[in-house]
C-alpha cells in the first residue's frame, strides 16, 4: 500500500467536504446534521497556513482517501497560539487501513515544528476508535460534556482530550521507530 501526504489546495476542497460529508449519516465524528457545501468551507480553508496551521491530504491509489488539519483553539486568540484542535477524516472507502492513525502520528510529530505544544481531540463519547486511537498515542481525557448533542435523534457526549507535545527530539524517538512497522509505503512530503 502507498500513501503520499502533501498540502491540500484549494482545488482539494471538493474532496475535503466529499469525505468530510460522508461522516454526517453514521453520527460518529462531527456534530453538523446535515451535508455542508464547497463554497460553506472556503473561508475554514483559507484560515489553514502550512507553517503553523496545515491542512493535509492522504493520497492512496490514485484518489484523496483521507485529510487532517489543525485549527486555532479558542477563535485564535493570541494567548492559544500554542494550542490547536486536530480534524481527522478518512473516505469511508478506505476505513481500517491504518490511514487516521498514520496520519495522526505524522501530525504530532510536525507540531514542534509548527509552534504546537498542546494539541486537543474532540470526539463523541460512542466513538471508541478516535477514544482508543488517542489513548494509543498518549492523549489524556481532561473533559466530558455529557449529552451535550443531538445526533441522529441520540443524544450524545463531547469528550475533550489533550496531548502535551514534548520537544522534537523527544517525538521523534518514540514515533519514527513505529513509523517503521506500519504497513504502509510512505512518500515522504509534510
Amino acid at each position: 500500500m502507498d500513501i503520499q501526504i502533501r498540502d491540500a489546495t484549494e482545488a482539494d476542497l471538493p474532496a475535503i467536504v466529499e469525505i468530510y460529508n460522508q461522516s454526517i449519516p453514521g453520527g460518529w465524528s462531527t456534530a453538523d446534521t446535515k451535508p455542508i457545501t464547497v463554497a460553506e468551507r472556503v473561508e475554514w480553508f483559507r484560515k489553514h497556513d502550512p507553517a503553523k496551521r496545515p491542512l493535509w491530504i492522504a493520497e492512496m491509489d490514485g484518489q484523496i482517501a483521507a485529510w487532517i488539519g489543525l485549527s486555532s483553539f479558542y477563535a485564535g486568540r493570541p494567548a492559544y497560539d500554542a494550542t490547536a484542535e486536530v480534524s481527522l477524516y478518512v473516505a469511508s472507502a478506505f476505513h481500517g487501513r491504518g490511514i487516521g492513525a498514520f496520519l495522526k502520528k505524522r501530525m504530532i510529530e510536525h507540531c514542534p515544528r509548527l509552534g504546537v505544544t498542546t494539541l486537543l481531540s474532540m470526539h463523541f463519547d460512542h466513538n471508541q476508535a478516535t477514544r482508543r486511537l488517542n489513548d494509543r498515542l498518549g492523549f489524556q481525557e481532561l473533559g466530558h460534556l455529557p449529552e451535550s448533542a443531538v445526533v441522529e435523534g441520540k443524544t450524545r457526549g463531547l469528550v475533550i482530550s489533550a496531548l502535551r507535545i514534548p520537544a522534537a527530539d523527544w517525538i521523534s524517538s518514540v514515533f519514527n521507530p513505529w513509523l517503521k512497522i506500519l504497513p504502509l509505503s510512505i512518500n515522504q512530503a509534510p
